[in-house]
């Protein structure tokens, strides 16, 4: 029995450093974040525990820096002048990219959903500050599923190297630096001498929650990946499972195990506020609850409906063993619901 778990823990490390390799050389940016115990989540046959994503950064955080660690040097090293980003006004993505454009000389441009009458409140007040109204092209909604074209005949008419980046900055220039959450979940493991079983993560355009079971079942680690799509029904998040797996392969140069992927992947959709980007009364409470028992904040959007919804399937589908729920970040768009917070806190 040794012999067997030294081979298999020689295979599993060469087979790190062949991902470590591919993924090649980073920006700078924060990569590790710590695990640490949760007190109000599972209990002794299911001890549960928090990925402080959120801690890797203040004006980017969670899982937006990992993805810009090799996004950006691709950018610098293609020489791109202006960038074209695509999302909402609140975005998370629109606001951190944004900051580190303009730290490397890069124009950016953004292309927003919604009009000139958006209030300048959360992600938005802040981007407003480092993008001029002239650099903003407003889509409405009926236009928005044609803002890739509108996007790609504005890029067209630039005298400078221009690039595109939709929403989420889901392009397979990113997937190096996504895929090293994976890589950072199994040093937790090994500092700490925890291994987890489960695995909790958002999803919104679905990048970082596929690279993330992607690069775990490659190393055929025996975790259940559980998924919590904000903002796709399960059809499309497959679909990018797909698109991103072919990414995957081409980067390391071998053949994923589909069957593996699957059975180690659950999916599921919010039980609160299904609808992306919504919020209600209990979203808030949530947030106040779990600041004052966990000490420490989660967004309404993603992170906090990430745990209302682990905290159901844990207890529901009577899931045992180490669990790990990883907070993605996001703190910067509570500065948009300052009202709602305050409710919760009275």
């Amino acid at each position: 029995m040794l012999t067997n778990d030294l081979s298999f823990e020689s295979i599993f490390n060469q087979q790190i450093l062949h991902l470590k390799n591919c993924i090649g050389a980073l920006a700078p940016y924060p990569s590790h974040s710590r695990v640490h115990p949760l007190k109000t989540f599972g209990d002794t046959q299911t001890p549960c525990f928090v990925k402080r994503e959120d801690e890797l950064g203040f004006g980017i955080s969670g899982f937006k820096i990992r993805k810009y660690s090799s996004l950006v040097p691709h950018l610098l090293a293609n020489k791109i002048k202006e960038a074209i980003l695509i999302g909402g006004a609140y975005s998370n993505n629109i606001v951190g990219l944004t900051q580190l454009l303009i730290e490397n000389s890069i124009q950016p441009t953004l292309f927003l959903h919604g009009d000139t009458d958006t209030k300048k409140i959360g992600n938005f007040l802040l981007s407003s500050l480092m993008v001029s109204n002239d650099s903003i092209h407003w889509i409405s909604r009926d236009e928005w599923p044609n803002v890739q074209e509108k996007a790609a005949l504005y890029a067209k008419k630039q005298s400078k190297r221009t690039v595109i980046i939709p929403e989420g900055a889901s392009v397979p220039e990113s997937l190096p630096g996504a895929l090293t959450l994976a890589l950072d979940i199994i040093e937790n493991e090994r500092q700490s001498n925890i291994t987890f079983e489960h695995i909790f993560i958002d999803s919104g355009t679905g990048m970082m929650a596929c690279a993330t079971v992607l690069a775990f079942a490659w190393l055929n680690k025996e975790t259940n990946i559980h998924v919590v799509l904000m903002a796709e029904e399960e059809k499309e998040f497959l679909e990018t499972l797909s698109t991103i797996n072919t990414q995957f392969e081409s980067l390391i140069g071998g053949q994923m195990k589909w069957l593996f992927v699957k059975e180690k992947l659950k999916l599921y959709r919010p039980h609160v506020s299904r609808a992306f980007g919504s919020t209600n009364k209990t979203i808030f409470d949530e947030i106040g609850r779990i600041m004052r028992t966990e000490g420490f904040l989660t967004d309404p959007v993603y992170s906090v409906k990430l745990f209302l919804e682990s905290r159901r399937i844990i207890t529901q589908e009577n899931i045992k063993g180490n669990c790990l729920l990883i907070h993605s970040g996001g703190g910067l768009t509570l500065m948009g619901f300052q009202e709602q917070l305050g409710h919760a806190a009275s």
